[in-house]
């Protein structure tokens, strides 16, 4: 049979604290942990998904681990499972162009608003080469709401619509730019 020893503790002397080098200030609060991939990057990352169908090398063009892409997609996005695979659907909101109040204003919303919104341009489109008010009657007195909340009404007036139309556009890329 072995010999039992005892183990003493060695008590630690005082020491006086090292002088802090100039310029650096001692951290008073502890570091936080690393919250989620913001979404200008993950957004980057699903765009890299929606070609290769491949979670590693979307993690991998954004610099993190597959891991924790897969977490911030579920956690951020509608994900739907299909014979095993991990479908994306993607519900950013979208800047969309709007007639409302007599100009053209370019505003922030979710998928179903840009919805109404592009059914009311489409609206407006057919309303300017026909010249016929029944394409517009469906958006009388309605209105749609921004990521923010703020309500914009549908304009209707044709007098209106044919002097924003004459103003000139915006490019389509910027019409309906993914905004994060």
């Amino acid at each position: 049979m072995a010999k039992r020893t005892k183990k003493f503790r060695i008590p630690k002397t005082k020491r006086s604290p090292k002088p802090e080098p100039r310029g650096r200030k001692q951290r008073s609060i502890p570091r936080k942990r690393r919250l989620g991939i913001s979404d200008v990057r993950l957004e980057s990352a699903f765009r890299v998904f929606s070609r290769t169908k491949d979670f590693k090398a979307a993690a991998r063009s954004i610099r993190v681990s597959e891991k924790r892409f897969r977490k911030a997609a579920l956690k951020r996005l509608a994900n739907r499972k299909k014979r095993r695979t991990l479908a994306i659907v993607r519900r950013l909101p979208r800047r969309m162009p709007i007639f409302t109040e007599g100009r053209l204003l370019g505003i922030a919303v979710r998928v179903r608003a840009a919805s109404l919104i592009g059914r009311h341009m489409a609206a407006v489109g057919q309303f300017l080469k026909t010249n016929d008010p029944k394409y517009l009657a469906e958006f009388k007195g309605r209105s749609v709401k921004d990521v923010k909340g703020s309500i914009f009404q549908f304009e209707t007036d044709p007098n209106v619509l044919y002097r924003l139309s004459s103003a000139g556009n915006e490019p389509f890329e910027e019409i309906y730019r993914i905004v994060i």
